[in-house]
């Protein structure tokens, strides 16, 4: 009889056990799992919280990067105003995980990211201030259907632009071999920009000791060449293009872009490109922009 009490106290205390591990939340196992491996000099917040079972919020995060060859051998800092984590593959992220084994999903927001290493202050010399970032990710990798599902990726420059990617991947069961096996279904970039290529393009055109107004001109140039060969809708969507470009001291809207391959495409599929009417036949290319003008790919550099 002693010996089964034994017995069921040990599978309690067992139960105990899994059930205590199991009901840690986001923020436990963020502290426990994941900030021990950090290689920071130090990194710190102000206070965090658990977001329901799986996430958590960290508000003032400070984090201290030792002096290494990617910041000039030189200590850098980061500061990030608001961290908010709602799902996280912290498996796929512990010590002893596989090097191949990238997270299978997560949904994360970076508010107001700012640093002062050459990630950060490169465009500086251009006029662009050193804003602050805000960066969210959202994505699922199935590895029984081996597709990746990015939902979106949008990184915004205060102020100055915005860029939202999302896309579907077949083929995709993890980061190694995906480059050879992927293929993509669908793919959306919007660009919002609210100042940014009105600051750059100058400073870029005066290194180059020419006018601002002649890379848009380059550039306008070279997509009529190509527009001389398509058909009405992938005219269309050039159109768009070049209205956007044209527009660049203050463009009217977002210009947004979209693909959608009839049969999924592959990077072996890119010299199908130069095909006429391929980009749309081919590759599904879509494109719009509030202030489009017709015939405005074919008119080229006026």
């Amino acid at each position: 009889m002693r010996a089964i009490w034994a017995g069921v106290a040990a599978t309690l205390v067992a139960l105990l056990l899994a059930t205590t591990a199991w009901a840690q939340n986001g923020l436990e196992r963020f502290e426990k799992e994941l900030k021990p491996q950090f290689e920071f000099k130090s990194f710190t917040y102000a206070n965090a919280a658990p977001l329901g079972s799986a996430g958590f919020v960290l508000n003032d995060v400070v984090a201290v990067i030792p002096a290494n060859a990617a910041t000039g051998d030189k200590e850098s800092t980061v500061k990030i105003q608001k961290v908010t984590v709602d799902a996280l593959d912290f498996d796929r992220l512990k010590k002893d995980a596989k090097d191949n084994d990238a997270p299978r999903f997560a949904k994360l927001k970076l508010e107001g990211m700012t640093g002062d290493d050459e990630m950060f202050t490169a465009l500086q010399p251009y006029g662009v201030p050193n804003v602050p970032l805000d960066i969210a990710l959202d994505y699922t990798i199935d590895p029984a259907t081996k597709v990746l599902d990015l939902k979106t990726l949008e990184i915004a420059m205060r102020g100055q632009a915005k860029f939202v990617l999302s896309l579907a991947v077949d083929g995709v069961s993890d980061m190694a071999g995906a480059k050879d096996d992927a293929r993509l279904r669908t793919a959306s970039l919007t660009v919002d920009d609210t100042g940014l290529l009105a600051k750059l393009l100058p400073a870029w055109a005066k290194e180059e000791g020419v006018q601002p107004e002649e890379f848009v001109q380059t550039a306008l140039t070279g997509l009529a060449a190509f527009a001389a060969q398509q058909g009405p809708d992938t005219l269309k969507s050039l159109d768009a293009v070049a209205s956007f470009i044209t527009d660049w001291k203050a463009p009217k809207g977002s210009l947004v872009l979209g693909l959608k391959p009839a049969k999924g495409a592959g990077l072996s599929d890119l010299d199908k490109v130069a095909m006429p009417d391929a980009l749309t036949t081919e590759f599904g290319f879509t494109a719009t922009y509030p202030g489009t003008k017709a015939g405005a790919a074919k008119a080229g550099a006026k």
